[in-house]
């Protein structure tokens, strides 16, 4: 089978592709998989609606972190029983994690909370989970700890220290089109491609000041391959090999 540039995290439910969507799923269909997350319950059900139409537009349904922490604790109860209820529809669970920055103690206490009972029902159900972290690895870390899940950091934030216990763990590190802008060249160089994976985080995170999409995977596999010194096309079929091990095998 041929491999397809792959794209672990992306958010085509985002109302910005209302209007363009039909224009990008005709260019992506052929040699393109994406990953589309949801980050609360709106975007939940579009994505999994969009799933009925599009088979190369795999649909994941989650409650990110930033929106757990504005929410009182009923309405997160409520979002989470959603994701509860349909989990069997999605293909994998994200967006989840932790994310620090900006919060207050009740604030991260709620986000964990939630993360550790998202991840409970993605274990029971066999889920591969998708991972947010910001200024928030460490406990990322402590949660993965807790359950028996396959899980992919995504836009991965952390040094190298922490690039190799996320490794030694089994944990799958997702380079996205924001770090040619980031310049965050020694994560790219140190890590092991057989852990590797690649997202864009459409519509966020561009290599350029135009609204990013799936379609600037190849500069940035052209972008890691330089770095790496490897052939483009060799790092196209490991991140998709990887891609089928983690979330097949």
């Amino acid at each position: 089978m041929e491999s397809k540039f792959l794209d672990v995290h992306a958010h085509l439910s985002d109302n910005i592709f209302d209007t363009r969507l039909l224009d990008l799923v005709h260019q992506l269909k052929d040699s393109y998989l994406v990953l589309n997350s949801g980050e609360n319950l709106e975007q939940n059900a579009k994505i999994l609606n969009c799933a009925k139409t599009y088979d190369f537009i795999l649909p994941c349904i989650g409650l990110h972190p930033n929106e757990i922490a504005r929410m009182q604790h009923e309405e997160a109860e409520s979002e989470f029983r959603y994701i509860s209820e349909n989990i069997r529809k999605s293909f994998a669970v994200s967006e989840i994690g932790l994310d620090y920055k900006g919060k207050d103690i009740y604030q991260m206490e709620q986000e964990r909370e939630f993360l550790h009972k998202i991840m409970d029902v993605a274990e029971k159900n066999n889920k591969v989970c998708i991972l947010h972290s910001r200024k928030a690895l460490e406990d990322i870390f402590d949660a993965l700890s807790s359950f028996n899940i396959k899980a992919v950091i995504h836009n991965f934030e952390g040094n190298l220290r922490q690039l190799g216990i996320a490794q030694d763990k089994g944990i799958g590190i997702s380079i996205s089109t924001g770090f040619m802008r980031f310049k965050r060249e020694n994560i790219v160089k140190n890590v092991d491609i057989n852990c590797l994976f690649t997202e864009t985080d459409s519509p966020v995170l561009s290599p350029d000041d135009d609204v990013n999409t799936p379609l600037n995977l190849p500069k940035l596999l052209n972008y890691i391959a330089g770095i790496k010194g490897i052939d483009m096309e060799e790092l196209k079929s490991a991140v998709y090999s990887n891609f089928k091990r983690v979330f097949y095998d």
